[in-house]
């Protein structure tokens, strides 16, 4: 966000907004088409918060030139989330690698001893304490820091970028309330012990149909995205499905990729998601336009979910048949009730 305000301050989107016209014309379609391209393709390389708030500023100056402005800013959002979904997988592998790396690493730290003469691996360390925080930080700073002119021209005087005077007046610091009330809501949660009263309810579906089962997971992960943000709805279900999936004697990965692809289902409310916050402080769009534009996608998204989970996640994962060490803890408690 800090990004996406330093570009209106320099008037960059002005600029990105007259190139994607330049493309696609003044039509009101193609205009929204453009915007859309543009934010998927930055959000391939880019988390969608950050991708929404620098294209928000763009279709904004766009909205100045044409009509419809509700319809461009939602379609920009939905369109970073909906790119999302093609890397969801992956993320998540990504992530379990991240946080087996970082046990290795923090292992390894508890294992020094103050008196031990060894060689620390720099890589290791940053493994530890470095987090995504560090690099958002440090990307956040950089239009306080850097100059605003080039530095090597004569009669040059320092200036920023930006000041913090300009951006503490016109940040939209609603959103971090959007996203806290969501964090809250998701720990208030974990102290009620929600998460085992929902694993207790489920226990119906134990016998079901493996497609229905994924089905549940599905639905109750979209639901559960409209109310608190995705990531607090994954930290409250993947436990759930996990001890449901075990004991339904499936892989878990059945119901925790479906689950993790339908929390990213977040089109409706604006505590769902930052980009969902961001577009509704920008003062454009109401809850109910947002509501009435999401539920469609939200419904097609689960459909899509379902249709990939039941079809092609088994051959390509390789999730059809149990892993060897659940199989055996199977074993062990059947031949101990037995």
């Amino acid at each position: 966000m800090i990004m996406a305000y330093t570009m209106e301050h320099i008037q960059l989107h002005r600029r990105l907004a007259l190139l994607v016209l330049s493309f696609v014309g003044s039509s009101t379609k193609w205009s929204m088409a453009g915007l859309m391209g543009v934010t998927a393709f930055l959000s391939m390389w880019i988390n969608n918060s950050a991708s929404a708030s620098i294209m928000m500023p763009a279709a904004i100056a766009i909205i100045d030139e044409v009509e419809n402005y509700q319809k461009q800013m939602q379609q920009q959002e939905q369109a970073s989330e909906i790119e999302r979904q093609s890397r969801n997988i992956a993320t998540v592998d990504k992530a379990v690698a991240l946080d087996v790396e970082t046990i290795n690493a923090e292992k390894k730290t508890e294992q020094l001893s103050s008196h031990d003469s060894v060689s620390i691996n720099c890589s290791e360390l940053m493994i530890v304490y470095v987090t995504d925080g560090t690099t958002a930080i440090l990307i956040g700073s950089l239009p306080l820091i850097l100059p605003d002119q080039n530095p090597f021209q004569k009669n040059w005087k320092y200036k920023p970028i930006i000041q913090w005077n300009q951006l503490s007046k016109s940040f939209p610091w609603g959103v971090f309330m959007l996203q806290g009330a969501g964090l809250a809501i998701a720990d208030g949660f974990k102290a009620s012990d929600l998460s085992t009263t929902i694993a207790s309810s489920l226990q119906f579906i134990v016998g079901a149909p493996k497609t229905l089962v994924i089905f549940v997971a599905i639905v109750i992960g979209a639901v559960f995205t409209v109310f608190t943000s995705n990531i607090a709805c994954a930290s409250i279900l993947f436990p759930v499905f996990d001890s449901i999936a075990r004991t339904a004697n499936i892989h878990a990965a059945y119901l925790i990729m479906p689950s993790c692809m339908a929390a990213s289902l977040s089109f409706m409310l604006p505590i769902a998601t930052p980009p969902n916050a961001m577009i509704f402080s920008s003062g454009h769009v109401k809850i109910m336009d947002m509501i009435k534009a999401g539920i469609g996608i939200k419904i097609i998204g689960i459909l899509v979910i379902l249709l990939a989970s039941t079809t092609f996640l088994g051959p390509i994962f390789h999730v059809n048949q149990l892993p060897s060490v659940v199989n055996a803890a199977t074993m062990m408690t059947n031949n101990t009730i037995g």
